[in-house]
């Protein structure tokens, strides 16, 4: 066998390894990134920063996981109710420092009101469908 084809024979099995080492790591990292896209870019994160949620409603489909993310510069809640106040029974009730995020998810459907306890004026509504 001519020494060019072995080095060619050779490289071939190398150059599959690579191709498939690159492979697994994309595969590896791509569920992470979805799960932070599913809450982040696929639209479902209210953020908390200003004294306020943004967005102030958003809607939603039966059993979706909202994430509430916490930029601000004071502590929060992410409480079911209105004006500061937590509905009679509440289907969630967080507290949030700066940097944390939390996930409620939404299983019937109905307008959900979210409030901050700490802070009165902070409001939002969820549209669950």
């Amino acid at each position: 066998m001519h020494p060019a084809a072995r080095r060619t024979i050779s490289v071939r099995p190398m150059l599959s390894v690579a191709i498939l080492s690159l492979a697994l790591v994309a595969c590896t990292s791509s569920p992470s990134s979805s799960a932070q896209s599913s809450s982040g870019s696929g639209g479902n994160t209210v953020t908390l920063s200003g004294l306020a949620f943004s967005p102030t409603s958003r809607p939603a489909e039966v059993a979706t996981t909202g994430a509430f993310k916490h930029n601000d510069s004071v502590d929060h809640t992410v409480t079911n109710g209105k004006d500061g106040k937590p509905d009679a029974n509440a289907a969630f009730d967080k507290s949030l420092s700066t940097g944390q995020s939390v996930d409620v998810t939404f299983d019937k459907a109905g307008t959900f009101n979210v409030t901050c306890k700490i802070h009165s004026s902070m409001n939002m509504t969820v549209t669950v469908q």
